[in-house]
């Protein structure tokens, strides 16, 4: 039987290969959603959730159901994506900035297609700065994402009366008609134009309790009152419709960036309905879930990214949010469905490649925790759907081999018989699709920042965070990551060899937690120092403040000088004021 499965995925593998070089090379439909989880139909995520054209999608190709991100959070992740490197190859550990600031010479998926004879268009959020952010990439972009994705100007989403917004178009260039000063009071902002009547906040909650210095209101929920193509992702489709249905004499890579389900989770009316009226599904919850993780954990659980948990329980919004979150996936499952119904009817129906992926997921209670940006499951694992051309003939499958967002790049150059970049820190999935290998790696590295990693392997997943702290959970036997079993002594030998495979940048050689703050000292003896709760840019490294707190930069680095320590982690104990 094993012979027969092997010839089988040979033959499968044989007959891509005489197609990729004796046809018309397969056009590349590449369809991304934002901060989407498994709460899709095909991965049984959420008991509740309604994706029935992301699951008739899911049935024509191969599911991974192990595919993880690079990083929980977008900019890392979308370069990461996009440049075929992981986080400790390009320098892109956070949201500032994008891949450009970085690897200014890296050859892009898109423009990698572009290079090879590609027709290549896309629309949205692609690249983390939503839209066409290197115009060099693409032969055509269209609409992006325009205000957090939902039908509500700058202006109208600005928490700040009195503060000037700056709009900018999809080239980040000024757009003076659109900017101007905030008068609208906030909380209490009624919004009327055209079909659009609203107050905001839509959940009744002010986003300055958790975000103060966060100018505008991201953590939001409800219904508006407009069709699909008044928000941002159906002005996408309804685009990308338009080139399914054109007709091409080179082979055509289409990104479809959809901002949806992001915060704030705005919908039309009609995709709430189908949850209004009943007690949803609740994730999984265990009291005191974090008394066995460390200080960093807790940071990275109970900071706010838009807003915090507590704060959803504190105004009886978690089922209200859920809601929000469901209608948003079943919004954009629509467009998706959109983009497939056209793709069925165009010329290219049996010679096109679609992949359906998510930057990263998002926790809705797990671990405390309401966002993305941790590293447990919830913001770690993603959907990920790769349907090869009709043409092929290759069995539709699901797939437990570990995949990472990193082989998106050189999968897709594989598969479309073009030369993959030997600098690529991903592996091509071909052999997985064609039926040929049950995988191509044995464990996964995801990145939360500079030296905070998970690394998988089997069943067994461990977390180091930049302290030195670490969890070890066994993702057969506790699946929610409830209990850290770091300390029992019958793991002592998986940990050995979980640690060996840490992922290393060596620009770095040492790492400080000091209470909110994280030192980083580069391989010269450069210390930077990062505020990880900081009240305008939220939990993580993405805020520089060395300028703003040399008292504590002084104190950590007496306290290095005196303890003359060359340990990779350190924890210096903080008390009194910031």
């Amino acid at each position: 039987m094993k012979s027969s499965i092997k010839f089988l995925g040979a033959t499968l593998l044989l007959s891509l290969s005489l197609l990729m070089t004796t046809h018309a090379k397969p056009n590349v439909l590449f369809i991304a959603c934002d901060d989407m989880n498994d709460w899709v139909g095909f991965l049984d995520g959420h008991p509740d959730t309604r994706t029935p054209n992301m699951d008739r999608l899911a049935k024509r190709g191969i599911i991974f159901d192990r595919a993880y991100c690079a990083s929980p959070i977008c900019g890392p992740s979308r370069a990461a994506v996009l440049t075929g490197l992981k986080p400790e190859t390009s320098g892109v550990y956070n949201n500032q900035g994008t891949y450009i600031d970085y690897v200014p010479d890296a050859v892009t998926l898109p423009k990698f297609f572009k290079n090879n004879g590609y027709l290549v268009m896309g629309c949205g959020k692609i690249n983390h700065a939503m839209g066409c952010v290197v115009p060099d990439n693409y032969h055509e972009f269209g609409p992006d994402a325009g205000a957090i994705g939902g039908p509500f100007t700058w202006e109208e989403l600005n928490m700040n009366p009195g503060t000037k917004v700056e709009r900018k178009d999809i080239a980040g260039i000024s757009d003076e008609i659109k900017s101007g000063i905030v008068k609208n009071v906030y909380p209490g902002k009624v919004i009327e134009r055209g079909s659009l009547k609203a107050t905001l906040p839509l959940n009744g909650i002010d986003n300055r309790i958790d975000r103060p210095a966060n100018g505008y209101n991201t953590f939001d929920w409800g219904p508006v009152s407009v069709n699909d193509d008044a928000m941002p992702d159906g002005k996408m489709a309804s685009w990308a419709e338009q080139k399914l249905r054109s007709n091409y004499t080179a082979p055509f890579f289409l990104a479809v960036g959809f901002y949806r389900p992001h915060q704030p989770w705005y919908a039309p009316a009609k995709y709430f309905k189908p949850f209004e009226g009943r007690e949803l599904a609740l994730p999984p919850s265990l009291t005191n879930d974090l008394g066995d993780c460390g200080e960093a954990a807790k940071h990275y659980a109970h900071y706010p990214w838009s807003g915090s948990f507590a704060t959803v329980l504190k105004h009886h919004q978690w089922q209200e949010a859920i809601r929000g979150y469901l209608a948003s996936i079943h919004f954009v499952d629509a467009q998706v469905g959109r983009l497939l119904d056209a793709l069925d009817a165009s010329p290219y129906a049996d010679n096109t490649i679609v992949v359906l992926w998510s930057d990263h997921g998002w926790e809705l209670g797990e671990k405390e925790h309401w966002g993305k940006h941790s590293p447990w499951e919830g913001s770690m694992r993603v959907p990920l759907v790769i349907v090869p051309p009709k043409e092929l003939n290759i069995p539709a499958n699901r797939s437990d081999a570990f995949a990472s967002l990193l082989d998106l790049y050189p999968t897709l150059a594989d598969l479309c018989g073009l030369d993959v970049p030997t600098q690529l820190d991903g592996k091509s999935l071909k052999p997985v699709v064609s039926g040929q290998s049950n995988g191509v790696r044995d464990h996964i590295v995801t990145t939360l920042g500079r030296s905070t990693f998970c690394i998988r392997k089997g069943n067994m997943k461990l977390i180091r965070y930049y302290d030195g702290s670490e969890e070890l959970y066994d993702l057969i036997k506790d699946p929610n990551e409830f209990h850290n079993i770091v300390t029992k002594p019958e793991h002592r030998e998986i940990l050995t060899e979980l640690r060996a495979l840490a992922p290393v940048d060596n620009r770095y050689k040492q790492f400080v937690r000091h209470g909110q703050y994280k030192a980083v000292i580069d391989s010269d003896g450069t210390t930077k120092l990062y505020d990880m709760l900081h009240p305008k840019s939220g939990i993580g490294e993405h805020t520089e403040v060395s300028a703003d707190k040399p008292e504590v930069l002084a104190r950590i680095r007496t306290h290095l000088r005196d303890m003359e320590t060359n340990a990779r982690y350190v924890t210096i104990p903080f008390s009194g004021s910031n």
